[in-house]
């Protein structure tokens, strides 16, 4: 997934935002106390990391930006 860090980035590359997959959101079950994420997509992906929950309902991954949400 490309990634670009302002609107005028994506303007040069004659691209707007929202041409962009947007990030995936994962629904886990609400007593989960944390996830793994590894990218998805096998070799495709990114290294393996954990994160809890640390009493938030939600969580995003620093490498592909996933939003795991705890289910209500």
């Amino acid at each position: 997934m490309l990634v670009f860090a302002s609107n005028r980035a994506c303007r040069k590359q004659g691209k707007t935002m929202t041409d962009y997959k947007t990030p995936e959101k994962i629904t886990v079950d609400h007593h989960a106390d944390g996830v793994s994420c590894d990218g998805g997509g096998g070799a495709l992906g990114h290294p393996k990391v954990w994160y809890g929950f640390d009493g938030k309902n939600s969580i995003e991954c620093s490498y592909c930006d996933r939003l795991f949400m705890k289910s209500s």
